[in-house]
């Protein structure tokens, strides 16, 4: 009986024994085993978080108003009020267009714009032209060789936070939407030419029949504002508009005299977004875009314009991402 017992006393200790083994290796694998990551916040089209970046690419195909002129004068030298379709057969533009944003974090974010104007089109001219200083004659006439784009940089902060308590007493048309402002600086590059620069003329061409609005032209403040609103689950419509004005600004160029700049420019979209989570990220949109532009440099020695005026269809996407999701371009 003795022996029994001790066997069972044995056989209880080995158990014991094995329990506490199996509860101590139990407890070191809770002590290492790391935690599961915590849940990535989820992609909203209207609400960003801290770390996001959005990338924003259009295309816009534009039809320009029959206003849309250019001109240029020397001096004391005659010219021409020369028309983009009249004259030049440009009646319409492309204007591609790529826009970055950081949030820093759910209210504020810095953007960088920058867009092309790609002018095509000819047409034989019926008329004399008169453009620094020089006579072009009735030929077949282009803006072949025009360079022009825009760069810009801004500060953009959602409006949101400050109405939302709000929002319940309000129309329901007015209700849901995020709105954001921004505020920053835009540079325009524009070297306008006519044939390249070179046209036939009657005249000795002393300059190049182009001009070099860009050597003149100054980061002109500029505002924006946009808003979102879903419509259905995946559905949201956009508005933006943006805006810039200077009125004789010294340029610090001297051309016999000093040479203001006055500048001034208004665009809006209007656009349907698709948002799907199963998209990644990505948000195709679909659109219409009206620019409105106009830059004068006047002086004693100089006298140049450029004003433009179009409006036209637009496609393009968004692409949201986070910033631990940069590399290897991972979306959310």
């Amino acid at each position: 009986m003795a022996r029994v017992s001790i066997q069972k006393s044995a056989i209880s200790g080995g158990f014991a024994f094995v329990a506490m083994m199996l509860t101590a290796l139990a407890a070191a694998a809770d002590e290492t085993t790391p935690a599961p990551d915590a849940p990535r916040p989820v992609f909203s089209l209207l609400t960003p978080i801290a770390g996001q970046f959005d990338i924003e690419a259009s295309d816009t195909y534009q039809f320009i108003a029959p206003d849309s002129i250019v001109r240029r004068r020397i001096n004391s030298s005659r010219d021409s009020a020369i028309h983009f379709v009249g004259d030049l057969g440009n009646d319409t533009m492309q204007m591609p267009a790529i826009l970055f944003s950081y949030w820093i974090d759910e209210v504020n974010a810095v953007q960088f714009q920058s867009r092309y104007f790609a002018v095509y089109g000819s047409r034989g001219s019926k008329r004399p032209l008169f453009f620094g200083g020089t006579t072009i004659v009735p030929q077949v006439l282009s803006t072949d060789g025009t360079r022009w784009f825009t760069v810009a940089g801004f500060y953009q902060r959602r409006l949101t936070p400050l109405y939302q308590r709000y929002e319940a007493a309000w129309p329901w048309l007015l209700q849901g939407w995020d709105a954001r402002a921004k505020i920053g600086l835009e540079f325009a590059y524009i070297d306008f030419r006519i044939n390249d620069g070179k046209p036939a003329t009657s005249t000795f061409a002393q300059f190049a029949a182009r001009v070099r609005l860009h050597e003149k032209e100054l980061p002109i403040p500029t505002v924006g504002l946009e808003a979102r609103k879903l419509v259905t689950p995946y559905l949201a419509i956009e508005i933006t508009a943006q805006g810039s004005w200077a009125n004789k600004w010294n340029s610090g160029r001297n051309e016999r005299g000093t040479v203001y700049l006055s500048q001034s420019s208004f665009e809006t979209n209007w656009r349907l977004l698709y948002s799907d989570p199963a998209l990644c990220g990505v948000t195709p949109f679909v659109g219409f875009n009206y620019y409105y532009f106009k830059i004068a440099e006047t002086g004693s020695g100089v006298g140049n314009l450029l004003r433009i005026q179009q409006y036209g269809p637009q496609l393009g996407f968004m692409y949201s991402l986070q910033s631990w999701d940069v590399w290897p371009f991972t979306a959310i």
